[in-house]
């Protein structure tokens, strides 16, 4: 899970700590904002704000949120500065266990794979 959707989902549920980037802040109340007009989602916020549910919980319904709606995920990274990483679902519902980030430049050549089966070296 992105780092920067557990700092959005601690701000969403009004614990975090410190002196906080006005981004993190701004993205905490659009969360709020949005899952306040959902009965499902307000649940969890509701939870998440009284400490009976980790901010975990929250950042991962705000994750699936942002998977499910590209726009608001794309409007929570302009709020934050950066572009947020949401996790990979293969088709079975399985989360991908694999990443690669690249700063500065990739390498030139890349390969990943998830599997290689029927590989021979001849």
């Amino acid at each position: 899970m992105d780092p920067i959707l557990l700092s959005i989902a601690t701000a969403a549920a009004g614990s975090l700590a410190g002196e906080a980037a006005k981004g993190i802040v701004a993205a905490g109340k659009f969360v709020r904002e949005r899952f306040g007009g959902d009965e499902g989602r307000e649940l969890v916020l509701l939870r998440a704000e009284a400490g009976k549910i980790p901010p975990e919980g929250l950042a991962a319904a705000i994750e699936q949120d942002c998977a499910d709606d590209p726009e608001f995920g794309r409007a929570l990274s302009e709020l934050v500065g950066r572009p947020i990483r949401i996790s990979q679902v293969d088709q079975s519902g399985q989360q991908v266990m694999f990443q690669n980030n690249f700063h500065d430049g990739a390498p030139k050549n890349v390969v990943q794979a998830d599997r290689i089966e029927n590989l021979r070296l001849d």
